[in-house]
């Protein structure tokens, strides 16, 4: 418990180092590394020792007007925030150099603040504790966002996020009030003892749900991720797809398991529909872009949606005589948060290498990087090999069980609507897996392999050893979780287990987890480790014994020798999806003929394909085009005149008392 606190005063001390003098910026910036290094790292033993064998809670108190409590489902998202914060703040010891006269004091204080800020969200026990800490994580991470606030394309996208997340905040403070004014109280404890009509519980799930869908970023309130993730640095672009995503599971969750009594079988069909199309759209555009960060944000939108789905099906088994099986779906949602929580910063980190070296998102301007940096590419690829959910990594773990959920709803026996539903969410995940192993084929491949594609690259160099230290580190995990996952998972099932509304014993759930052994699920990954150790070694020893060398070359047929031009850009590489998906993806194509040229050469012509997200252009777009015509309207009474506007409060109050006697 004592090392809780520690971690909060240690946070907040390297919060303060954003008030050091200027002359001090590079001791301010290490001193608030060294301080979120410690902080989280005390974080994240402190959470895995009660997990492990602790009883109660985690902590429990006050300070102040703050109230704290942390149980179980807390401690798993606290693990998420320690381990993720450990890798990433060694990381930033290098990385964030490059911000040496660009604020980087403030930018060390406001990291630690982050941090600081989700610990206190999942460590809070009452709504306006909640709400308070909910908050201030969303004013640092806009001010994060907006560090590079000269550059427009990062003010725009922090000022998007500031509007999407407080209409976000409102519908969770909404749900909060309905359900807290049935209870009598606004603590924790209390909120879910109150009887609640059917009317006040489902309006309470909407609300809470769009809430807390909307800091997840499923669709289609996805809207800020794609351009918040790439305008902040890349540690804290780590950080917010790693943790901040993971904390609106811990909110959801909180409502389902706590607050809002028995499900509803539509609530987790909803969850369930919303979430894997949020997976299959976010993994569609995700083909589509060329910008190495935007790439990775809207990847985050699919694996949301796939931890989302899981949810949703373990609510939707809660509803059945089968509810015992909901701790898979549940359990799935953990896990995959946890693999996710350290795949992702691993290639934020692994994104952020790149642009370092070689000053560029565009991923059409790179290629051939593997040579010139040979650690980040390996850790690059094991990140992408988890998001592809191969086996022996963390990433097939969560969706290995994310598909046992999915084929226990598709096998029910209760109905032809629960099979029916099930098996949409089989082909749904099925889907965008494919059409995230092809994501990051595309990326890897065009980063990477081949040949460099511009002089960016030339001067391209390996990164920091405190960079390649932190994702060092996270590509380790990414494999251990994958070849040692069954421990992780035993623990991280206690979390789910103890929820109150989880009544029945999950005893035989242990077929299911139970990696290697079992009838029901079996993925014995040291078995398949061994088998392809003996197959690589066997492959090894016949190349070297053999001793003919031959040297392969590209045959002369007269024409000129190949360019890197000639190579299979990322725009050609996703060009049959978005063919095959043109009624969704609505690309526009521009060709402009350029002076007339060589008659034997023909005429140059400068192409461009854009793609635009279709929820922004028929959602958000028409919706900002109403408000700013409304607001025109609103100019007519703002006259100047102080009589006037006097007479407005007048009939104003006036209404009021009117409307009160009524």
């Amino acid at each position: 418990m004592e090392l809780i606190y520690i971690t909060l005063a240690v946070y907040g001390m390297g919060a303060a180092t954003a008030l050091f003098p200027k002359k001090m910026e590079m001791a301010a910036h290490y001193c608030a590394v060294l301080a979120a290094v410690f902080g989280s790292g005390a974080l994240l033993y402190q959470s895995a020792a009660y997990l492990m064998q602790g009883s109660g809670s985690l902590l429990s108190g006050s300070w102040a007007f703050f109230t704290f409590n942390a149980d179980r489902w807390s401690a798993v998202f606290l693990l998420i925030t320690g381990l993720a914060g450990t890798v990433t703040s060694i990381y930033a010891w290098g990385y964030a150099k490059s911000y040496l006269g660009k604020r980087l004091r403030l930018l060390g204080g406001l990291w630690n603040a982050f941090l600081l800020s989700m610990v206190l969200v999942l460590l809070a026990a009452d709504v306006f504790s909640f709400l308070l800490a909910w908050e201030l994580m969303a004013v640092v991470s806009f001010l994060l966002v907006n560090h590079e606030a000269e550059k427009k394309a990062a003010h725009n996208a922090a000022y998007q996020y500031l509007v999407m997340t407080h209409i976000g905040t409102a519908a969770i403070m909404i749900a909060f009030l309905m359900i807290g004014s049935q209870a009598g109280s606004l603590d924790f404890a209390v909120l879910g003892q109150g009887v609640l009509s059917d009317n006040v519980r489902n309006a309470a799930f909407i609300t809470a749900f769009a809430g807390f869908a909307l800091k997840a970023g499923l669709l289609p309130l996805h809207v800020w991720l794609p351009n918040a993730h790439p305008a902040a640095p890349s540690h804290v672009s780590a950080l917010m797809s790693g943790v901040m995503l993971k904390i609106a599971l811990y909110g959801f969750g909180r409502f389902i398991f706590q607050f809002l009594g028995p499900t509803e079988f539509w609530w987790g069909a909803f969850v369930l529909v919303v979430g894997l199309l949020s997976a299959v759209l976010g993994a569609l555009y995700a083909q589509m872009e060329k910008d190495i960060k935007r790439i990775l944000a809207y990847s985050s939108v699919e694996n949301m949606g796939i931890i989302f789905g899981a949810f949703g099906c373990g609510m939707v088994l809660m509803t059945t005589p089968r509810h015992d099986y909901a701790l898979i779906g549940f359990l799935a949602a953990v896990v995959h948060s946890l693999n996710h929580s350290v795949m992702k910063s691993l290639l934020f980190m692994s994104a952020g290498a790149v642009m370092h070296a070689t000053d560029s998102k565009d991923i059409e301007k790179m290629g051939g990087l593997g040579k010139l940096m040979p650690w980040t590419a390996v850790f690059t690829l094991v990140g992408s090999m988890g998001l592809s959910a191969l086996p022996l990594t963390g990433g097939f773990v969560g969706e290995w069980l994310a598909l046992q959920s999915f084929v226990t709803l598709a096998g029910s026996s209760e109905g032809q609507g629960l099979r029916l539903l099930g098996a949409l969410a089989f082909v749904l995940f099925g889907l965008a897996s494919a059409l995230a192993v092809g994501c990051f084929v595309r990326l890897y491949g065009v980063v990477f392999l081949g040949r460099n594609r511009s002089r960016l690259v030339e001067r391209a160099h390996e990164s920091d050893w405190s960079m390649r230290l932190g994702m060092g580190l996270a590509a380790i995990l990414v494999l251990l979780l994958g070849i040692v996952p069954g421990p992780v998972v035993a623990v991280l099932q206690t979390a789910v287990q103890n929820q109150q509304t989880l009544w029945r014993s999950f005893a035989d759930m242990q077929k299911v987890w139970w990696f290697g052994s079992g009838s029901y699920a079996v993925y014995a990954p040291l078995l398949l480790l061994t088998v392809l150790s003996v197959i690589l070694l066997a492959v090894a020893l016949m190349t070297c014994g053999d001793k003919s060398f031959v040297h392969r070359e590209v045959t002369w047929n007269c024409g000129t020798y190949p360019t890197a031009r000639q190579q299979y850009s990322a725009t050609g590489f996703s060009k049959p999806l978005r063919r095959a998906f043109d009624f969704l993806l609505k690309p526009k194509r521009t060709a402009t003929y350029l002076k007339k040229g060589n008659p034997y050469f023909g005429r140059q012509m400068e192409y461009k394909l854009s793609i635009p997200d279709q929820f922004t252009e028929k959602l958000y777009v028409p919706i900002q085009h109403y408000m700013v015509w409304s607001a025109s309207f609103l100019r007519r009474i703002q006259q100047g005149s102080v009589r006037l506007y006097i007479s407005y409060v007048m009939v104003a109050m006036l209404l009021v008392l009117i409307w009160g006697a009524m």
